[in-house]
């Protein structure tokens, strides 16, 4: 099975919480700038967006483009660093299951968000120390 770069940790002092994050989630969330940022890249590279939702985990970027629609993306403060960050796409798998028996393929879907995140986090000057999780690391998250 191929594997698929799904996850990408980063870290950069642009996306500091909110004062809000910071009293509502006890320090613990936080990524609405990073969110809000994100939302716009990715418009600009042709992805359609919804909106974003905050979880008790983070953000969740829906993406509204019928060829993505399966697909969302979650960002947080990774709290592996102080100024770290933490960026998913959801599902990570390049199979899905939808309704009782269908199966999708999402493969392609998969590797076009993850070159489109890629540039957005890698061209950026003041987003730095970037690394896209491996296999191993992705067992270790469970």
């Amino acid at each position: 099975m191929t594997f698929y770069k799904t996850h990408i940790e980063f870290r950069s002092d642009s996306f500091p919480q909110t004062p809000q994050e910071k009293k509502e989630w006890d320090e613990q969330v936080g990524g609405i700038l990073l969110a809000q940022y994100l939302t716009a890249e990715l418009e600009k590279h042709g992805i359609e967006v919804s909106g974003f939702n905050i979880e008790d985990w983070g953000y969740l970027i829906s993406l509204s483009d019928e060829q993505f629609s399966d697909i969302s993306i979650g960002c947080n403060h990774y709290l592996e660093y102080e100024n770290g960050f933490l960026v998913f796409i959801h599902p990570y798998k390049p199979i899905i299951k939808k309704w009782f028996f269908k199966k999708i393929d999402i493969s392609e879907q998969l590797t076009i968000l993850a070159n489109i995140l890629n540039e957005i986090l890698t061209t950026n000057p003041e987003i730095y120390a970037q690394h896209w999780w491996s296999e191993e690391e992705m067992h270790l998250m469970g």
